[in-house]
């Protein structure tokens, strides 16, 4: 009766090890075993895709709504600049995580400061969300923004790159 017992453990440790081997070694890590062509791309050393440099160049330049009101300068030394109607009302850091995708491409923008100033400090609404999106064969796409302000609650604001 013992030896049987000790035969079932032997195979269990036996087979654990071939699954360890064969699955989780190569087939999960995407090493050099079977190889998903979806599985998620490879990060650098922060711990974002490698491949945020790829958007600066899409980012960087100046923005402005169809109406004219809204216009943002975003450049990878400046961060973002907001200004409505000519005066400005955000200046802040940006940061994000670029994911490229197969056909849409929406990449959440994150700024330190969301809050829409006066030139006087009077505080006049604040950024909700702020995001870039393009779909498949768009050049530049657009940028979106949720804003809270006084005009109006909850407003999306779509800005489209001006050519230089």
């Amino acid at each position: 009766m013992i030896w049987i017992l000790l035969a079932g453990i032997l195979v269990g440790l036996a087979l654990s090890g071939l699954y360890k081997h064969f699955v989780t070694d190569r087939i999960m890590d995407g090493g050099n075993g079977m190889e998903n062509p979806d599985a998620a791309f490879l990060l650098d050393g922060d711990h974002t895709y490698v491949d945020n440099s790829a958007l600066w160049p899409v980012l960087e330049g100046t923005w402005e709504s169809e109406d004219g009101r809204w216009q943002a300068s975003i450049g990878e030394e400046d961060g973002l600049t907001l200004r409505l109607d000519g005066e400005t009302v955000l200046e802040t850091p940006l940061d994000f995580t670029y994911i490229p995708r197969k056909k849409i491409q929406d990449t959440g923008l994150m700024l330190d400061n969301r809050v829409l100033q006066k030139a006087d400090g009077t505080e006049w609404g604040k950024i909700l969300d702020v995001y870039h999106c393009a779909g498949a064969g768009e050049d530049s796409g657009r940028l979106e923004l949720t804003v809270d302000w006084s005009e109006a609650a909850d407003k999306v604001v779509e800005l489209q790159k001006v050519e230089e």
